[in-house]
Parts: structure tokens; sequence; C-alpha cells
């Protein structure tokens, strides 16, 4: 084999092979929607996903798009509702009318996660929240609400939002292991097999 057709071979997956490179699917907010509903996820944004579905569609994907993966709120000035929020969350706008998917996910030490997915028809110019618990007690829920005005006018207050369908079993979810190995306490992996993950 020549030194030409080698070449040749080597760079053949740099230009043909891209799909098969790692690709990450993130939302992006809708540009000159008139009439936009409001979102907000809070908890975990790290593993948080927003997709809406138009004629079939689907579009969207997960919810940190900062430039470092340590930007952990995004916040468009959306109502507090008298929470004490500070940090981890995520503020957007959305299309209304079209069906969305929340998928929430908490990750623990050893592999062990949870998550729970959600699906609602956002009304135009209400604002949203999906706040999910830690999963750290062996379940992990997700509380699905609407922030209203008080009826004074003078401050807002969360409801719950009852227009929400689960694809599983329903807003609290059990945890479990990605790798069944983890479910031994004594299992002690070689942590270069899990860069990045709490193995301890």
């Amino acid at each position: 084999m020549t030194t030409r057709l080698r070449f040749c071979l080597v760079l053949l997956p740099m230009f043909a092979g891209c799909k098969y490179l790692p690709h990450t699917d993130y939302f992006v907010a809708p540009a000159n929607e008139p009439n936009p509903a409001w979102i907000r996820v809070v908890n975990f944004t790290q593993h948080a996903a927003i997709y809406q579905t138009e004629n079939g569609v689907k579009t969207g994907g997960v919810v940190r798009t900062g430039p470092l993966p340590f930007t952990h709120t995004q916040d468009i000035g959306m109502p507090k509702a008298g929470q004490d929020l500070t940090w981890d969350y995520y503020e957007s706008t959305i299309r209304p009318g079209l069906e969305t998917t929340v998928y929430m996910t908490w990750e623990g030490s050893r592999t062990r996660t949870c998550f729970v997915t959600t699906q609602f028809t956002p009304e135009a110019g209400r604002y949203y929240q999906f706040l999910l618990t830690s999963g750290s007690s062996g379940k992990c829920t997700l509380s699905p609400t609407l922030i209203e005005r008080d009826k004074e006018g003078t401050g807002w207050h969360l409801v719950r939002n009852e227009n929400v369908t689960y694809k599983n079993a329903g807003p609290t979810a059990e945890t479990f292991y990605t790798n069944s190995q983890f479910e031994n306490p004594d299992y002690q992996p070689p942590p270069e097999l899990y860069p990045g993950t709490d193995v301890r």
C-alpha cells in the first residue's frame, strides 16, 4: 500500500464520517414569537431537556447551552413567586400550543440516577415551572406548577399544574443504577473507567 493511499484512508473518516462524532441537540428559545409561554426548570439543569413537537417534527434538547458546563442559571426575569431562587435554574420562552416534553434527571454517586418525563401544551402568556427533588432518598419527584398573580395583583404564587401527563408511572420515580455492578457497595472499579463520576 502506498503512502498516499494510507494518507487518504486516514483522512476519509474525517471528511465522510462527521455523523459519527458526538453530537448534542440543544433547546433554543423561539425567535420572534409574538406571544410566548414561559418555562422554568429548577434543579439539576445539567441533565434537563425541553422538546416541542410541531407537525410530527420534534425539536429541542438539553437546556444548558452556556459556553461552560458550569453555567447553572439562566434568568430572563420570570416571577419568582416567593421562592429563594439563586442558583441552578433555567428560564426560557417556549412556543404556545405545541406538545412540549420536559425531561429532568437526578444523578448521584456510583451511577445512581432517576428521571421523570412529563408532557403538556403551554398556553400563550402563561408561566410554567418544573422542579425536581433530589433522588438521594431513593426517589425523585417532579413538581409541575403554574406561576399566577395573587388576587390583589401585587405578587405571585405557585399553583399545581394538573394539565400534565407523564411518560411513565407519574411524578415520582425510583432511583436505579445505570451500571448494576455498583449495587454491590464493595465494587470499586478503576477510577479511569468513570472519569468525572463519583464511584466511591
